[in-house]
């Protein structure tokens, strides 16, 4: 198992333990070292050769016995008789949006179920608001749970899918003979949340990649095998389609595979309008009679396009919403912002509130990146479920912000904080105490369901204060388990951008927050916006990297970006948002 892999089991199993009633103590130690394994950094196959598992912070002898048996492939007593300890079937429960184990253990526990259509069941016949903690509301919200679960199966995270496409990738590009080897399909594209995984090979003899390919590590199932075509179910439970083609079919095959089927339809069109074809296998004039079309030589993507009359199209923008007709304007698209454009991050969390890092290793990591700046933002004082702080220990955080600046002189360390938009629309500290601070992320984090236009008043009086310098999660969606709350967005965006509020794409990839379909308003208000990745640990630092992808698919370029800016020219846009507030 990798890593990351372990982390899941490890939070699986205390689940497992709490569904099963298991002391918290032990419940706890579980949660905790999968956090620890996670934002730990090294080598764990060596440690485990080594026998110092139990050095990572956090890892007891009792885990690491897990851990141990997991990288080498064994198999763990202990956790065979965890797993045994509940029905299988309750670990499926867990999907359904707000139901955790303490209501899976509750319903199991009252009810004697362990299916989810027993469960649906149970809650149409409304069986479940006798149970002691439920009631009507609790019904409905399960309810309406199971139903956007069949709305998202089948669908994963980008970070999931990642991890099992670079998997694949690594596997076949390998393979003797192999000349090209890419990810395709919506992963590609960066849509927010991913079906299957589709790779594409070019080689004269695929047999090699084939074989590498169903030799992968993490395969739980194979679902199809042919000669050019093979489809798995890795161990994540993603489908994964490998496709063999020809070297002169790659480009035309990547372009196809990539999608969306509906840009693909439009070019289809425009070859069509000239008298030629487009399909996955190349570019064709065709030909009159029994004649055989001429293939029209594409070295790569760009050349289809440009064969077209049209600038080529980067794969994010390739949804069918504008960029066809943007393509034949010009000559070539905007650079869209990279990831090596990035100068700082704002919008942190540390072991002040709920993060798993101390500020100074957080820092520490962000110096190793060569950025100029970090930003600070733990929970405010109404997050206490996170740990926020209080008024005190905001200011003795400042201190240790402010030492922390007089040792490294390499990167600025700006004192912000993530402060919860009450119910009324104000923020959660006095004037005078944000007026402290080098900037404010005002984010909702309860009272999801207000009606939409109490939430937009809610939020656009927050948006007008002059404390608040960065909108974050805008839409508070949470991938897969939260829908956005009902505001209006169009009417936000613009209230942002008069306020010269910096509006968040928040990078992790459970938020992606600014959706990228906004993408095309953001541009045409001139709204500034940040890249941020909420990070809760040293390896959430890395998530910025998910938010540069929703900034590509929003069409984005880093003069957009507040934070590719240079420091002083960020530091002045900082300053110019706090002085709104008359402070100098």
């Amino acid at each position: 198992m990798q890593t990351i892999e372990i982390v899941h089991e490890l939070l699986e199993l205390a689940d497992i333990l709490e569904i099963a009633g298991a002391n918290g103590h032990r419940v706890r130690a579980f949660r905790n070292g999968a956090r620890s394994l996670e934002s730990w950094q090294g080598d764990l196959a060596g440690l485990v050769e080594a026998g110092e598992v139990t050095s990572i912070r956090g890892i007891g002898s009792s885990l690491a016995a897990i851990i141990e048996e997991a990288v080498t492939g064994g198999s763990s007593a202990e956790a065979a008789e965890i797993r045994a300890s509940v029905p299988a079937e309750l670990l499926e429960w867990l999907r359904i949006p707000g139901v955790g184990p303490k209501k899976v253990r509750a319903i199991w526990e009252g009810l004697g179920i362990t299916r989810i259509a027993e469960l649906e069941a149970a809650l149409r016949q409304e069986q479940v608001r006798g149970l002691k903690g439920f009631g009507p509301k609790s019904e409905a919200d399960i309810l309406a749970g199971i139903e956007r679960m069949k709305k998202f199966a089948g669908r994963s995270l980008t970070h999931v899918a990642e991890e099992v496409a670079a998997r694949f990738l690594l596997a076949v590009e390998s393979a003797p003979g192999v000349q090209r080897a890419a990810i395709a399909g919506s992963l590609r594209r960066r849509r927010e949340t991913i079906g299957d995984v589709d790779i594409l090979v070019a080689a004269e003899d695929g047999e090699p990649a084939r074989a590498a390919f169903l030799g992968s590590p993490g395969i739980e199932s194979v679902a199809a095998e042919g000669r050019k075509k093979c489809r798995v179910v890795s161990s994540e439970g993603i489908g994964v389609d490998l496709r063999i083609v020809a070297p002169i079919e790659f480009p035309a095959a990547l372009h196809y595979f990539t999608g969306s089927k509906e840009h693909n339809t439009r070019l289809r069109q425009l070859a069509k309008d000239r008298g030629w074809k487009l399909n996955e296998y190349g570019l064709w004039r065709v030909a009159d009679g029994d004649a055989e079309d001429e293939r029209i030589e594409t070295a790569d993507e760009d050349a289809i396009f440009r064969a077209l009359d049209l600038a080529p199209v980067p794969p994010e923008l390739r949804e069918d919403l504008g960029e066809v007709e943007q393509g034949a304007e010009t000559e070539s698209f905007p650079t869209l912002v990279e990831v090596g454009d990035l100068r700082g991050i704002l919008h942190n969390h540390s072991t002040w509130s709920d993060g798993r890092n101390s500020l100074r290793e957080m820092v520490e990591a962000a110096r190793s990146k060569g950025w100029e700046y970090y930003g600070t933002a733990d929970h405010s004082r109404t997050a206490s479920y996170a740990g926020g702080l209080s008024i005190a220990e905001l200011r003795e955080q400042r201190a240790e912000v402010d030492a922390l600046n007089e040792e490294f002189d390499d990167i600025t360390i700006l004192h912000g904080i993530e402060s919860d938009i009450l119910p009324d629309g104000s923020l959660d500290y006095p004037d005078e105490v944000l007026a402290e601070l080098d900037y404010v992320v005002a984010s909702v984090h309860a009272n999801f369901s207000l009606d939409r236009e109490t939430q937009t008043a809610r939020i656009e009086r927050a948006l007008r204060s002059p404390f608040t310098t960065v909108w974050g999660h805008p839409t508070g969606r949470l991938l897969l388990r939260r829908d956005p709350y009902d505001c209006d967005m169009e009417h936000l965006l613009s209230v942002a951008a008069e306020e010269g509020v910096i509006v968040e794409i928040n990078a992790s990839p459970h938020r992606l927050d600014l959706d990228w379909r906004w993408g095309g308003r953001v541009r045409d208000l001139g709204v500034e916006v940040g890249i941020h990745p909420d990070a809760h640990s040293i390896a959430g630092i890395d998530d910025v990297r998910h938010g540069i992808g929703v900034a590509r698919k929003a069409g984005l370029t880093s003069e957009q970006v507040t934070n590719t800016w240079p420091i002083e020219r960020y530091l002045g846009r900082l300053r110019a948002r706090r002085n709104r507030a008359g402070i100098s």
